[in-house]
């Protein structure tokens, strides 16, 4: 590799580009203008938890943050919801009460942080992401806030991160509405090992290497790991 952290630039642009536009295209709206504002929205969210130090732990803060910036809509009450809402036409559960949202977010962290530590990295964001949209803090913008989250978890592990497309919409509902924790951590864990082969493919492309050479992907995929830290 003849630039490691101009890779790591490219790859960054790369792959937000794909997570932001095909978050956003999971949206209900047909409307152009609202759909370049969803698109611009989600990426600043990316943006601004991608910047968190590594070390610092997600916070309620951060995510009340990234639920205001993602619900750019004037008519969506900013915070945590106060009302109740119908979490989508696929989704069987119950959002939590919103007097209870606080406390079980704060639970939630709770859980992430140190019951949950030392377990599956895939099981351990299958968990935190079920349980974050059961939850349903927000009026809307749950599924983009809680996608960020989990991508932003894997990428700060150094673990290719997950693309979560419309067409696995039935998928991903029946694993949350079931709490299928084991089968969402599977299917995250495919998700990823996809995105680890696409890391490889856009490096060889990057690296202008013949799809005719020989070269060890073990290799590549030990130096591309740094990549998504």
């Amino acid at each position: 590799m003849n630039n490691v952290k101009e890779f790591q630039k490219k790859y960054a642009k790369f792959f937000a580009e794909r997570f932001v536009y095909s978050t956003a295209e999971v949206e209900k709206s047909d409307d152009k203008q609202i759909k370049k504002e969803q698109i611009a929205c989600v990426l600043k969210a990316y943006k601004y938890l991608l910047e968190k130090p590594s070390s610092e732990r997600l916070t309620i803060k951060d995510i009340k943050t990234v639920g205001d910036i993602v619900n750019f809509d004037s008519d969506t009450a900013p915070g945590f919801r106060r009302i109740d809402v119908n979490p989508g036409l696929k989704a069987t559960f119950t959002p939590s009460d919103p007097k209870n949202i606080l406390n079980k977010l704060n639970q939630l962290l709770i859980n992430y942080y140190y019951m949950w530590e030392g377990i599956d990295p895939f099981l351990k964001e299958a968990m935190f992401h079920i349980t974050y949209m059961r939850i349903h803090p927000f009026e809307d913008g749950n599924k983009r806030s809680a996608k960020l989250i989990t991508t932003i978890n894997l990428l700060k592990e150094g673990i290719p991160p997950v693309i979560i497309t419309k067409e696995d919409t039935d998928e991903y509902y029946e694993f949350i509405n079931n709490c299928d924790y084991n089968g969402f951590a599977e299917f995250l864990k495919q998700r990823s090992n996809l995105e680890d082969n696409t890391m490889i493919g856009f490096y060889k492309i990057v690296e202008n290497i013949s799809p005719l050479e020989e070269v060890d992907n073990n290799r590549i995929r030990k130096i591309l790991q740094k990549s998504v830290k």
